[in-house]
């Protein structure tokens, strides 16, 4: 691991963490004594979704990387093998015991990694997850399409589909800029990938022994909303937050304030 002036936040100590098939990108920031959080990204995007989340590094050490498949990891998809991923990362740098925070499918990998892990882990935190088995509004993900431009070679005409839908509506400004650049840079490799399922449902909350939180942008989809409330249902806390699907990149300041409460508290009671 080296320190870098770049990458996800300016002074964060970056590497690589072998996984099956790879490696992936770690960006590290914050004091090796404080209570570790794992953070991972949503679809399309890769560890930069963090940046503004820096602040957290006064109370955490921030854990950031590109999921399989995304960024700059060379393993490939395949969301199966993800909760093993969390737990490579984590023995890699010595954490013992970690939250876990989950953007979008980000969040779904990180219910699933935390019933692995037991009690290695001290609470997780999941914003706009996606869940199998609630059903609300069709948010019509236009993956089809997608994946036929991908095979026809057209990469622009994919990143313009999804540029363009309400899961990556943000405002002009910081966040808008960076979630450019994230999209720009996304290569549709795990549309072609053969790579396995990851099946998790809102009734994981009962197999997880920490507490969970499910965050959800007031003007996130209705799919999302509702994936929130099952959540809740199951026994999550909930709290609703200004945005949309990329609260934590649209309104950081609120993002963090629900985090540092939610993961602080179970830090304190660990």
């Amino acid at each position: 691991m080296r320190g870098v002036a770049g990458g996800v936040w300016p002074g964060a100590v970056e590497g690589e963490v072998p996984v099956a098939g790879g490696v992936l990108p770690v960006a590290v920031l914050g004091d090796a004594r404080a209570p570790a959080l794992l953070m991972l990204h949503g679809w399309t995007l890769d560890r930069r979704m963090w940046a503004l989340q820096a602040g957290l590094a006064r109370d955490f050490r921030l854990v950031a990387f590109d999921r399989r498949g995304f960024g700059e990891s060379t393993a490939p998809a395949d969301l199966a093998a993800e909760p093993d991923d969390v737990l490579a990362v984590a023995d890699a740098l010595g954490v013992a015991r970690f939250h876990l925070i989950g953007n979008s499918q980000g969040g779904k990998v990180a219910l699933a990694a935390a019933t692995k892990a037991g009690e290695r882990v001290l609470s997780v935190i999941v914003q706009g997850t996606a869940l199998d088995g609630v059903m609300a509004a069709d948010e019509a993900v236009p993956l089809a399409a997608m994946r036929a431009d991908m095979r026809r070679g057209d990469a622009m005409t994919m990143r313009a589909r999804w540029a363009g839908h309400p899961l990556t509506r943000v405002a002009a400004g910081p966040a808008r800029a960076r979630l450019d650049a994230m999209l720009a840079a996304y290569d549709g490799r795990d549309l072609l990938s053969a790579g396995r399922p990851l099946q998790v449902g809102a009734d994981v909350v009962a197999r997880i022994g920490a507490p969970v939180l499910a965050l959800v942008g007031a003007d996130d989809t209705p799919q999302r909303r509702a994936n929130a409330d099952a959540l809740a249902a199951a026994g999550a806390a909930l709290r609703v937050l200004p945005g949309g699907h990329l609260c934590g990149m649209e309104e950081p300041a609120a993002f963090d304030a629900a985090v540092l409460d939610f993961a602080g508290q179970a830090s304190a009671l660990a």
